[in-house]
């Protein structure tokens, strides 16, 4: 005889099998259920969301009610108005949010006498450019003739016939960020006005080789930019003494040479 297999048999309806109980897998499929359907619900709120928004933004871009009419300028006490607008490139009809602020201001870059301009939308269809204008502070000698110079050191403009009485700034290089530049506008910067109407030469053989050229044949020797505003207070003191050579290299120690 054959050996027979006494385990007894169990089928998945076997009481011997274990299985979970009806009760939690009910539950288990109502969790899942209900993560679908609040997965579904997400889905669809940002569908409507971003429909909504791709609607709004044509409705601003293209509606007739949202385009250009109107540019303002402010600011200006130099240039034309007029000059700025046609510069700004923007044109009247064009949509109000195709106006591209970086764009304005890298063309309105070309017009040498802004030093920069701020664009603003103002809806529903005007846009106003508000600049702030260079302000000469310096002549610079150049081939063309004498350019006229900012507060950065920027030549940005020849200088008109008869110039502007404004001191000279005799430099190797003119220029924003040149050492020299920025020593001998730092010295400019600190003169009190009735010292600044008698400068006409700011000589820069560098850094700490300053040396003023007053009207009258007058010359200061200053020496470095450090401690300007100490210098020109003094300055101004000795400059009530008769004398044609004003030394503030020490402004401790000034001497004044007949």
């Amino acid at each position: 005889m054959s050996p027979v297999d006494t385990a007894p048999d169990r089928t998945p309806t076997d009481p011997a099998t274990p299985r979970p109980p009806r009760r939690g897998r009910d539950r288990r499929n109502q969790v899942r259920y209900r993560r679908r359907r609040l997965l579904a619900i997400v889905l669809l709120l940002v569908l409507v969301a971003g429909a909504a928004l791709i609607g709004g933004r044509a409705a601003l871009m293209y509606g007739a009610r949202f385009r250009v009419n109107q540019i303002d300028v402010v600011g200006t006490t130099q240039l034309n108005p007029a000059l700025i607008r046609a510069a700004s490139g923007i044109e009247i009809g064009q949509p109000l949010l195709a106006v591209r602020a970086d764009e304005v201001r890298r063309r309105l870059s070309a017009v040498p006498l802004l030093a920069s301009v701020e664009v603003t939308r103002d809806w529903p269809n005007t846009v106003q450019l508000s600049v702030t204008e260079r302000t000469p502070v310096a002549l610079a000698a150049s081939t063309a003739g004498p350019q006229l110079v900012d507060s950065t050191g920027l030549p940005y403009e020849r200088a008109p016939k008869p110039a502007p009485k404004l001191p000279r700034l005799a430099a190797d290089r003119v220029t924003p960020g040149d050492p020299d530049t920025e020593a001998g506008l730092a010295v400019l910067a600190a003169l009190n006005p009735a010292v600044r109407d008698e400068l006409q030469v700011i000589e820069v053989a560098g850094p700490t080789q300053i040396t003023l050229r007053l009207a009258g044949n007058k010359q200061v020797r200053w020496g470095s930019s450090d401690d300007s505003v100490r210098k020109a207070a003094v300055l101004a003191a000795l400059l009530t003494q008769p004398g044609t050579i004003y030394d503030v290299t020490a402004p401790d120690l000034p001497t004044i040479r007949r």
